[in-house]
């Protein structure tokens, strides 16, 4: 017999250090700020649910802004798109290049 796979699902964590305020910035923030980390992984959740928590612990821990925030895209395991978490934790129907028609997912 054979069974029907499940495809995986994956969370994009990224973000990215926010230079155009650097000369607002006092020493202090400016040295805060490039410890912030810069790239991309993506981890493996069960759920839209566990991909918002994922998001919402990674932006908390490294204590990102909404113009630090890269990551959300939710894919498959061939990258192909399911979802996107927003910086305020809200799960769109489609990509970041088209918000204006974008559709809120409930969870």
């Amino acid at each position: 017999m054979i069974q029907k796979r499940e495809n995986k699902m994956f969370v994009q964590l990224s973000s990215t250090i926010d230079e155009s305020r650097f000369e607002e910035m006092s020493r202090n923030a400016k040295i805060e700020e490039f410890l912030k980390p810069d790239g991309t992984a993506f981890v493996e959740v069960n759920s839209l649910k566990q991909a918002v928590k994922l998001c919402r612990e990674f932006i908390s821990r490294f204590n990102l802004g909404s113009s630090n925030w890269m990551g959300g895209l939710i894919v498959d395991d061939n990258f192909n798109f399911i979802a996107r978490v927003s910086f305020n934790g809200r799960v769109w129907n489609n990509t970041e290049e088209n918000w204006k028609i974008a559709k809120e997912i409930a969870i």
